[in-house]
């Protein structure tokens, strides 16, 4: 199968010729028809994870990873439903299953977490082996390449979104606010009218295109903070909601002019 591969950090990929892989009794093999490119795609050729992990050399890089069930291992139940050709998303952050973290649901952190495209297997190639319960299917109507962004870039603020409601933190008389619009501040605003239980979403953010993209995909208002103090932040949101401070937040940009 071809494979674009990392053989040096801060060097270009290596498009090439590897063996397809082969699948442990709980996996599946699924052949690779969309990859998202990610940030940290791009930041783990830099070198930037080599602070918290010296990955080895060759890595295979991707994982926004969507395509089709290929071959099936032996011990995967027939309870999950799976079979040939069906159409599957891949759920990053392979946990090991037993530890108290996977056991609620925080596989991400698991100690013994695996992550594709952090290592030998990786979306940037044509099969790749999935342990099945990280496998999701999804409508065969759907494109590929729509939806590959959605296991990570979709994902990350879709989990967040789901926490703050499971809080109580959002509701019709509350005000969430969504902190930098882009990547995963568009798909945030998306899943707070979605899932916010009517509460009235607010984007903040610097750029004005980038804010008339949230306003397009449902905000009921947006608030520029480029040049701004908190007080006037403040004061502009209380003109728009009724209120000068926020119930709730989803911080997709992390810097800490924003906060």
């Amino acid at each position: 199968m071809k494979a674009a591969r990392m053989h040096e950090y801060g060097k270009s990929l290596v498009l090439e010729d590897v063996p397809v892989p082969d699948i442990q009794p709980d996996e599946i093999l699924v052949q690779v028809k969309a990859c998202g490119m990610c940030r940290s795609d791009v930041q783990l050729v830099d070198g930037y994870f080599r602070k918290y992990a010296d990955i080895p050399t060759p890595i295979t890089l991707g994982h926004e990873i969507t395509g089709v069930v290929h071959r099936i291992g032996g011990i995967v139940p027939k309870a999950s439903g799976f079979k040939q050709g069906d159409h599957v998303v891949v759920s990053p952050g392979w946990g090991d299953g037993t530890c108290r973290y996977c056991q609620i649901g925080n596989a991400h952190i698991c100690p013994n977490v695996r992550w594709p495209g952090f290592g030998p297997y990786g979306g940037f190639a044509e099969f790749i082996p999935v342990p099945a319960r990280y496998l999701i299917k999804v409508d065969s109507r759907l494109k590929f390449e729509e939806l590959a962004p959605l296991t990570d870039a979709g994902l990350t603020p879709y989990r967040g979104i789901k926490k703050l409601r499971d809080a109580g933190a959002i509701a019709p008389d509350r005000v969430l606010g969504v902190f930098g619009i882009g990547g995963l501040g568009t798909y945030a605003v998306q899943y707070a009218k979605l899932l916010g239980g009517g509460a009235t979403v607010v984007a903040f953010a610097r750029n004005p295109e980038k804010l008339a993209i949230a306003k397009e995909y449902g905000a009921d208002h947006v608030v520029s903070i480029n040049g701004k103090s908190a007080a006037d932040i403040g004061r502009e949101l209380g003109k728009a909601t009724g209120q000068a401070e926020l119930d709730a937040i989803i911080d997709c940009a992390g810097a800490p002019e924003m906060m």
